[in-house]
């Protein structure tokens, strides 16, 4: 197990959260964690807060630090992505997922998927009506996945939904992705640092929901809320579904 953390001017809150989250997590040793940055003034920013881990610089931007992260591993090496801001988890009835990432291994072997991935609602009365685990066509967002690494590259127009499209390029090449309904992510959306401010995500988002709906457009389609932020649904594509047990 290889854990990838891109982190971009998020010098402390790295520590005070991803990393201090990954120490209530099970699987993995300090010398699997490697942090990507984005040049070499972040580089030498990081190391000097974090000198015992494996830092490397990447590249800037996120579908870039993305396919970086792909080229840099093996390939069918599996690895957990987390984003640099994760506090915790929260799960229906408090359940314990301390060993999500080997949870996430063993049915991703079990079933023959490359991608597994947790809830984005961060609700347990919607959670809990959810099955324990799905494989059917579901968002996977990109604050924690795991995956077996198939090289299979997001495109530079998907910026800030790279992981929509890293979710239909492995639902489309192995029929399916994995997705712990019972659980999601506890974090701050949008804060400092990272890809930028809401503003400028809405922006980015309006073109990468565009091309990806235009690229899947049997898979997809583009959804708005009273702030017409522009948001991708998937469909449920249900002669791919299956449940595996838990």
């Amino acid at each position: 197990m290889k854990i990838a953390i891109p982190s971009y001017r998020r010098y402390e809150q790295l520590g005070n959260k991803t990393l201090n989250f990954l120490k209530t997590m099970k699987g993995f040793k300090q010398s699997d964690i490697t942090i990507f940055v984005a040049n070499d003034y972040e580089y030498l920013k990081y190391v000097a807060l974090y000198p015992d881990y494996h830092i490397v610089v990447g590249e800037k931007g996120i579908s870039n630090i993305r396919n970086f992260i792909m080229r840099y591993y093996d390939k069918d090496e599996y690895i957990v992505s987390l984003d640099d801001d994760i506090d915790s988890l929260a799960s229906v009835d408090d359940k314990d997922y301390s060993d999500l990432f080997i949870r996430g291994k063993r049915e991703l072997d079990s079933s023959g998927l490359t991608l597994w991935g947790v809830n984005p609602v961060r609700n347990s009365f919607f959670m809990q009506k959810q099955k324990y685990v799905s494989q059917n066509l579901k968002f996977c967002i990109g604050q924690m996945f795991g995956f077996i690494n198939k090289k299979l590259y997001v495109s530079q127009e998907s910026a800030t939904k790279e992981d929509y499209e890293f979710c239909l390029l492995n639902y489309t090449n192995y029929g399916g992705v994995l997705r712990f309904n019972q659980v999601a992510v506890k974090s701050k959306m949008f804060a400092s640092g990272g890809i930028g401010t809401k503003k400028e995500r809405s922006e980015q988002n309006e073109i990468a929901a565009q091309y990806i709906r235009d690229k899947y457009p049997d898979y997809c389609a583009i959804v708005r809320g009273g702030d017409r932020y522009a948001e991708l649904r998937l469909f449920h594509h249900h002669k791919f579904e299956a449940w595996v047990s838990s």
